[in-house]
């Protein structure tokens, strides 16, 4: 009789709502909606963790009109390389709709939820009286916020975006604010409750890892980081740090930064070098095993996607006049992690339930520390394929140091340094 082969296990289904394969079929028809087929490749090789590539393409030409990175096992890899590809899609300007926002005052909108955010006092400053925004209700009940369309779409500041922004009626100047705006918070899953979890885990891990570097670079007090033995990690993260580490060539630390939300976050960080700069993987989860595997499966898709991206993200030059900024966007932590605690791995969290039930976890973490996550429905393709962005005003996207960009914490920020005066 044939000995059967055991199947390996779901990963972390809790994240899901649906296993692979029917997550797979709805992609079908969410594409099939929006009339594009998709390219996929795996760049990893054949590795495990995997990372692949996805383009979507139209039937107006071959050149992609959204493209996605996915990463872990190769099934979890190829799917959410399609799932990010979607996501971009959606996040994008094809389905912009100047009739779907609002105009704001920036001075406004300075003067409201968004006034602890680090560009709170260059809104308060513009002269503009139109600044396009969409309207975000509050995940755990309450009044709505109007939240800048910029924050979330660095496509709309683009100088080929002028005629949108006409047409949205917006005479706002983004010249200075440009450097704030990122896509952090999106998120695309198979119902609303996936979507929204993997948007808050991604605020709260931006959020944290902002928070590490202020601490890191800015604090006045000798940083201590968190670093996690290698040696007592679980089966499926000590694979994954061991093809980040092959991959790499270079020693990966993996850091334990969890923030004071309490949601498990991790970094897998390899230092820069004459070659290269500094390579990251991040990763947020209720489960601390989840958020490491996130961490370094991300630091394995960052290093195979080099050759995509042409490696131009970051251009950390730019913050050459501002010495202290110029050092988080190095982001050398050599000499801190000298003085790291090197502590065993976390135990096992218990099982924390649906999709559902986590937003509601985290949402409440977020809320015993007085932040109020907002949410909005990009778009919802048949299938149950949608779209999500959260913002949460207050916490930290000062990790945008690290692209080159121009910016200072906001009031989380600079209460972390712990007497940090204005770099501006």
């Amino acid at each position: 009789m044939a000995r059967s082969r055991t199947a390996r296990p779901a990963r972390c289904p809790l994240e899901r709502e649906v296993p692979l394969a029917e997550a797979g079929r709805r992609s079908v028809a969410a594409l099939a909606a929006l009339g594009l087929r998709a390219e996929l490749a795996d760049v990893g090789g054949g590795r495990d963790p995997a990372a692949w590539w996805c383009g979507l393409v139209s039937r107006a030409g071959p050149a992609p009109v959204a493209c996605g990175m996915g990463k872990g096992d190769p099934d979890e890899a190829r799917l959410g390389a399609l799932f990010e590809a979607i996501e971009h899609h959606l996040t994008g300007p094809a389905g912009f709709d100047p009739g779907t926002v609002e105009p704001a005052a920036p001075v406004a909108i300075a003067a409201g939820p968004l006034r602890a955010d680090a560009c709170a006092p260059l809104l308060a400053s513009m002269p503009g009286r139109r600044m396009a925004c969409r309207r975000y209700r509050a995940l755990a009940g309450g009044d709505g916020v109007l939240v800048p369309l910029f924050l979330s779409a660095p496509w709309y500041l683009e100088a080929g975006a002028a005629p949108l922004r006409e047409r949205a009626g917006d005479d706002s100047d983004y010249a200075h604010l440009m450097r704030y705006s990122c896509n952090s918070g999106s998120a695309v899953g198979v119902t609303a409750a996936e979507a929204l979890l993997h948007a808050l885990n991604e605020a709260i891990e931006r959020d944290a890892l902002s928070l590490l570097l202020v601490r890191a670079f800015l604090g006045r007090r000798r940083f201590r980081p968190t670093l996690i033995d290698p040696g007592t990690l679980p089966r499926d993260a000590a694979r994954a740090y061991a093809v980040a580490g092959e991959l790499t060539g270079s020693p990966v630390h993996l850091l334990d930064i969890t923030s004071d939300l309490g949601v498990p976050t991790m970094l897998a960080y390899t230092a820069p070098t004459s070659r290269h700069p500094h390579r990251r993987g991040t990763g947020t989860s209720l489960s601390p095993a989840h958020a490491a595997w996130r961490a370094l499966t991300e630091l394995v898709q960052t290093t195979l996607g080099e050759e995509l991206d042409g490696g131009t993200r970051r251009d950390p030059a730019a913050l050459d006049a501002h010495p202290a900024l110029a050092a988080c966007g190095r982001f050398e932590l050599t000499g801190v992690l000298a003085r790291a605690r090197v502590v065993p791995f976390p135990a096992a969290a218990p099982e924390a339930g649906t999709p559902g039930a986590q937003v509601r976890i985290v949402s409440a973490a977020l809320a015993a520390r007085g932040f109020t996550a907002y949410a909005r429905t990009v778009r919802a393709l048949p299938g149950g394929v949608v779209a999500v962005h959260v913002v949460v005003p207050g916490l930290e996207r000062f990790m945008l140091v690290t692209d080159g960009n121009l910016v200072v914490p906001g009031r989380r920020g600079a209460e972390a340094a712990k007497g940090f005066s204005s770099v501006r």
